[in-house]
């Protein structure tokens, strides 16, 4: 007898113009569909946003035995029947890799593709083995300092520039981040972590819609990444937002919403 798995369930608001043109917005690790609230109410009011919490983020809970390929279908699904038939991701880290893995899934969908700050997983299974552990121990870090010591030393880390110094900034991501729960938190990596998803490098060539790539300029990791995918997707961008690290769109985002709006001009507006 087969075993019926739990069908996921998708949950988000909308912000803007119901007729305008969808946008899904696809937050990173540990973040909220609110994340982009101010971006979206400032910049994007004339576009229909589509603002989730990913899996195991602010409160959406992951059934057991979930498995990835579920919770795509299951968000496409309810995308198509709210009347989203055609949609463009814009995805930030852990977002962007799942909008990677949304365009293999369902490329008739997706007319273009909006990344930022992110990648189509790592290269090689040894990579992914390695993360994993990192992951778990990185888990058991929270587990054991508590979220609010946790999240004060994962926003100092170098990986996202001068944020600590931004002391508005850094204590709303501080406070925003806390109200997740390290469980489900430990569950989303196990399902859709680095280490978790399988590496999309050789799907890049066949990407054939255009695609935008944005970067901090204090992110040198993720610079060279999208250096590397630029390279691979045909009709690629590869843009870069100055004094800014890995959440540069939280750090600027005037100036990255001026960068995803000329490229929406090109891809939508300009129909």
């Amino acid at each position: 007898m087969n075993q019926v798995r739990p069908v996921y369930e998708w949950n988000y608001r909308l912000e803007g113009k119901s007729e305008g043109f969808p946008l899904l917005w696809l937050h990173g690790f540990m973040g909220t569909g609110d994340d982009w609230l101010e971006l979206v109410q400032n910049q994007f009011s004339d576009y229909c946003n589509i603002l989730i919490n990913l899996p195991g983020h602010a409160g959406s809970v992951i059934p057991a035995k979930t498995q990835f390929t579920d919770i795509l279908d299951a968000l496409v699904k309810r995308l198509v029947a709210s009347g989203f038939e055609k949609f463009i991701p814009i995805g930030y880290s852990m977002g962007g890799r799942i909008a990677f893995h949304l365009q293999q899934h369902v490329p008739e969908r997706i007319p273009a593709l909006i990344f930022l700050s992110s990648a189509p997983g790592l290269k090689t299974n040894l990579e992914r083995q390695q993360r994993k552990i990192e992951d778990e121990q990185l888990m058991n870090k929270m587990e054991e300092l508590g979220s609010s010591a946790f999240l004060e030393e994962w926003y100092s880390s170098g990986l996202f520039g001068d944020i600590k110094h931004n002391s508005a900034l850094f204590t709303k991501l501080c406070h925003a981040r806390s109200d997740n729960d390290a469980r489900q938190l430990r569950q989303a990596l196990e399902l859709m972590g680095n280490g978790a998803l399988a590496s999309l490098w050789d799907h890049l060539k066949g990407i054939a819609v255009p695609a935008l790539l944005m970067t901090g300029e204090l992110d040198s990791k993720y610079f060279q990444l999208n250096q590397e995918i630029n390279r691979d997707i045909s009709e690629s961008s590869h843009r870069q937002v100055a004094g800014a690290g890995h959440a540069f769109h939280l750090e600027k985002p005037l100036e990255t919403a001026r960068i995803i709006r000329h490229f929406l001009s090109e891809i939508i507006e300009g129909e």
